[in-house]
């Protein structure tokens, strides 16, 4: 698998929310998280056994598609092969409290459906194959993740991301609260904090909002979800 990555949706607000506004699972690579033979998942059960940095960003992507879009009971049918791996996804309203139930009594009916599905989108399969975007392996400094603000020595040297705050930029530019941060990495919200202090005086950042909006316009937060 070469990390090239297609998405055909029925519902193009959704399709724009998870990859254009939300960003959540941008970069995300699941695969290696599915047994061989796992071919049917109940995707928010599934997620809770992803590593932490990944499950924060797939429950809030599972919550804003439940709360925007009315997409619930989120139901994934996998092919898995040695070159590729293909996630057919199906969501339910809300008020569908059966919607497992049905699944789960109607895999043939899903396994139908996803063939047509692939027959249909066919064509469009195809021309995303024959357009890829592809990311430059040796980014100009415009386009490339700027890793300044986490990484690259600047005049002085204390003034460069630890570990830890690395850990919290990742999980804050999804959105998450200290408490959210701090629950998933294990420490408290008032470590988180200070955390987001430090930042803060190492970025010249008066605000967390600030700091949030300087770590994008830096393409930080790319850097991070894809490290």
């Amino acid at each position: 698998m070469d990390g090239t990555r297609s998405e055909v949706w029925s519902d193009a607000e959704a399709f724009e929310h998870t990859f254009h506004k939300a960003r959540y699972i941008v970069g995300a690579y699941t695969p290696q998280y599915f047994g061989v033979r796992e071919r049917y998942s109940i995707l928010d059960r599934k997620v809770e056994t992803y590593p932490a940095h990944l499950r924060n960003r797939y429950r809030m992507q599972l919550a804003d598609q439940r709360e925007y879009f009315d997409h619930d009971h989120c139901f994934a049918i996998l092919n898995q092969d040695k070159d590729f791996c293909e996630y057919f996804i199906f969501y339910a309203p809300r008020s569908n409290v059966m919607a497992l139930n049905f699944y789960l009594n109607n895999f043939d009916r899903l396994e139908n459906f996803s063939r047509y599905f692939l027959q249909a989108a066919d064509n469009l399969i195809e021309q995303a194959d024959q357009h890829r975007i592809h990311s430059a392996v040796h980014p100009t400094p415009d386009a490339a993740p700027v890793e300044s603000a986490a990484r690259r020595a600047l005049p002085d040297e204390k003034r460069a991301f630890t570990p830890r705050e690395d850990d919290v930029a990742r999980l804050l530019i999804t959105g998450a609260t200290a408490k959210e941060i701090g629950n998933t990495l294990g420490i408290s919200h008032r470590t988180v904090e200070s955390h987001l202090e430090h930042m803060k005086q190492k970025l010249g950042c008066m605000k967390k909002s600030m700091l949030v909006k300087t770590l994008l316009a830096q393409q930080h937060a790319h850097y991070l979800m894809n490290r």
